[in-house]
């Protein structure tokens, strides 16, 4: 199925990019949360060749969210800024969100196209996850900008209660 092979390749693209991104920043916390992300992806791409090969893997639900943030609130427990002082970083999360939004909007029109049940089935999930991946690095984004603005998101923000 051609669209399966179109969907292998943009999981492969994603990992790819996260994988090389690893190598262009310093900070140990970015690079924990883009080989994060390159292993979401490179869940997704096991899940499309098992239903390209007419087998069905389970694609469990994400918890890349629950992990960078403790990534994160680990960085500023350790009092630091923000996590990267690399200037690179918003380069990297900048092209990070145009390939999620991409990868999202592209699972969202062949859930729709698409006539084999299974395969629209992973494809509403894969959607579902590559909306969390755009709303985490997005939030990163933010963060990076405005790291003092962005404890006060209720889903990334520290506060006491959360603890």
């Amino acid at each position: 199925m051609a669209v399966l092979d179109e969907a292998l390749e943009l999981e492969r693209r994603a990992k790819t990019y996260y994988t090389e991104a690893k190598g262009r920043v310093s900070d140990p916390s970015a690079k924990e949360i883009l080989g994060l992300l390159a292993a979401e992806e490179g869940k997704h791409e096991k899940a499309l060749e098992a239903m390209r090969g007419n087998a069905e893997q389970p694609l469990g639900p994400s918890d890349v969210l629950v992990k960078a943030r403790g990534l994160v609130e680990g960085a500023m427990k350790n009092g630091q800024a923000k996590i990267s002082t690399d200037a690179s970083m918003r380069d990297v999360l900048q092209k990070a969100m145009e390939i999620e939004q991409a990868t999202r909007r592209f699972y969202l029109e062949q859930s729709t196209a698409v006539t084999t049940p299974g395969v629209r089935e992973l494809f509403v999930r894969l959607a579902a996850q590559e909306e969390t991946h755009y709303f985490l690095v997005s939030s990163l984004a933010e963060y990076f900008e405005r790291p003092k603005e962005w404890v006060e998101s209720a889903e990334f923000g520290m506060r006491p209660e959360a603890y």
